[in-house]
């Protein structure tokens, strides 16, 4: 009995190591799978990911390809941009135009006969203006100007706006600076001026009594037959030189005056005398206006006689003592501020 659990034991020990034995080789033939299957899924994943890369390389290639190309055209769609930019530009500026064009279409046609009164007269009220200021400035006629700011103040007055009252004050004081000025008729000295040396010509000049340089016969007959024939004819030339010239020799020491064949020169003279006078009137010079009148008086009164002479000498006086020198002020205000109204 024992002998045969000894055998059962050993029998069973046998067993148990061939189990054993048989599970050692059964796990050999796992790990060998096992390592099989990592080296297998090494190899595979070295070459997914040579495959992968490789397909990276050309994915790399392509797209720098498509960014080469795209660059490109995007310098094209940029150059063609940039032209529609300009074409717009264009057209919008033309539009502008237009649109401005179209608005003073409007405006004009919306212009009431009120306004269109209104424009007119202020165009009417600028050209009085300028009169006034060409008549004080470069004509020195402080009459005139006064004249031509009045009526344009009326015409602001007709237009009763309130909005150009500062321009009524600027006239208002501009007549007020004129009218404080000593009132002189330039124009009216002037055109008196002219008259008088237009009548120049009517005045009678002073004759002396007339010296007869010629010889007597008996002496002439004595002198050509004692002088040669050379001599005789340079004096006969001499006589008559002297026969064109007569002499008066007043007591008070005066110049010589002229035959009547001569006095053209000094009609002449006194004219120019005159003129001078009057331009130097229109210039506002008084000391060459004082001058050319004394020097017109002085020429008058010893050169000439007469009715005529004396009434000239009258009105010459009269003018003289007059002075022209009046400082003109500055009456641009006005029409600068209605300048700048219409703009």
């Amino acid at each position: 009995m024992a002998d045969k659990d000894a055998k059962q034991t050993i029998d069973n020990n046998v067993q148990d190591a061939e189990l054993l034995e048989k599970n050692k080789q059964d796990d050999a033939k796992v790990y060998r799978l096992i390592w099989i299957a990592l080296v297998v899924v090494v190899l595979l994943s070295v070459v997914s990911i040579g495959w992968f890369y490789q397909q990276l390389q050309q994915q790399e290639a392509d797209i720098q390809s498509s960014l080469t190309e795209l660059s490109s055209q995007n310098g094209d769609w940029q150059s063609k941009l940039e032209q529609h930019r300009q074409q717009l530009g264009r057209l919008d500026s033309d539009q502008k135009q237009l649109a401005e064009k179209l608005q003073q279409l409007t405006d004009k046609q919306q212009l009431s006969n009120a306004e269109l009164q209104k424009r007119w007269a202020l165009q009417e009220v600028k050209y009085l203006l300028n009169v006034a200021n060409q008549r004080a400035l470069l004509a020195h006629d402080v009459v005139g100007a006064i004249q031509a700011l009045i009526m344009a103040d009326k015409q602001l007055e007709s237009l009763s706006d309130y909005r150009l009252h500062p321009l009524r004050a600027e006239i208002a004081e501009e007549l007020m600076s004129l009218q404080s000025l000593t009132t002189l008729d330039i124009p009216g000295m002037a055109i008196q001026l002219q008259t008088l040396a237009a009548h120049v010509d009517k005045l009678r000049v002073k004759k002396g009594p007339e010296v007869d340089f010629s010889e007597s016969p008996d002496t002439a007959d004595i002198a050509s037959t004692e002088t040669p024939a050379w001599k005789q004819a340079i004096s006969d030339i001499w006589q008559q030189l002297r026969s064109l010239v007569v002499i008066r020799h007043e007591q008070s020491g005066e110049a010589a005056v002229l035959v009547p064949e001569q006095r053209y020169f000094l009609y002449q003279n006194l004219r120019l005398q005159l003129e001078s006078a009057r331009l130097a009137l229109l210039n506002a010079d008084n000391d060459s206006f004082q001058h050319s009148l004394k020097t017109a008086i002085t020429w008058l009164d010893q050169y000439f006689t007469g009715e005529e002479r004396d009434a000239m000498l009258a009105s010459l006086n009269s003018l003289a003592e007059q002075k022209i020198d009046v400082s003109i002020p500055d009456i641009s205000g006005s029409l600068n501020w209605l300048e700048e109204y219409q703009q």
